[in-house]
């Protein structure tokens, strides 16, 4: 017979091997998901571009004298539309850049305003048109909160997106009288 000494031994290894399969699995799936985050030349061209085009819309916009208020990069989630409150002033010229991820199939952008609805709405397919961004202009005809509402579908969980909202001074209007 065992003693009590190597019964507990045997009990123990026993327990330690009831968790190795636990374990292997486990360390399969950590392999797994690091093999997934590695950075494709795709992905590295993709990133060049994205940069790049974020430059060329900032760049043109300081260019046109209009300066930067608002600038992110988002959070977003593949195929989810994020909301974006927007704090705008009647009779500003505002500039409006949304650069998706270039490997994104669609990109869509709306400007919204309670009670008078969709003000700019840009939906974007990226194959078709070769552009991963959308930008326009807007003089706002009325103070208040605008709701920006954004989203793009392609084959990333969290895909690549930027955020900038230039301003001009307020539009001159024709007051006179003649």
């Amino acid at each position: 017979m065992w003693s009590k000494k190597k019964k507990s031994y045997f009990a123990i290894a026993m327990k330690t091997l009831s968790y190795l399969p636990l374990f292997l699995l486990l360390f399969a799936c950590l392999q797994c998901k690091s093999q997934s985050k590695q950075i494709t030349p795709e992905m590295a061209q993709n990133v060049t571009r994205y940069n790049a085009k974020i430059d060329e819309l900032i760049g043109r916009a300081l260019t046109n004298g209009f300066r930067i208020v608002r600038e992110e990069k988002l959070h977003l989630r593949n195929n989810v539309d994020m909301l974006l409150n927007i704090s705008l002033m009647e009779g500003t010229w505002y500039h409006f850049c949304f650069i998706g991820d270039p490997s994104s199939t669609k990109v869509k952008a709306t400007l919204f305003k309670e009670g008078v609805g969709d003000l700019v709405q840009d939906r974007i397919k990226v194959k078709r048109e070769h552009e991963f961004w959308t930008e326009f202009s807007f003089v706002c005809p009325q103070s208040g909160n605008y709701e920006f509402i954004v989203s793009q579908k392609g084959p990333f969980a969290r895909p690549l997106s930027y955020l900038a909202v230039f301003k001009k001074n307020k539009v001159a209007t024709n007051s006179s009288n003649e």
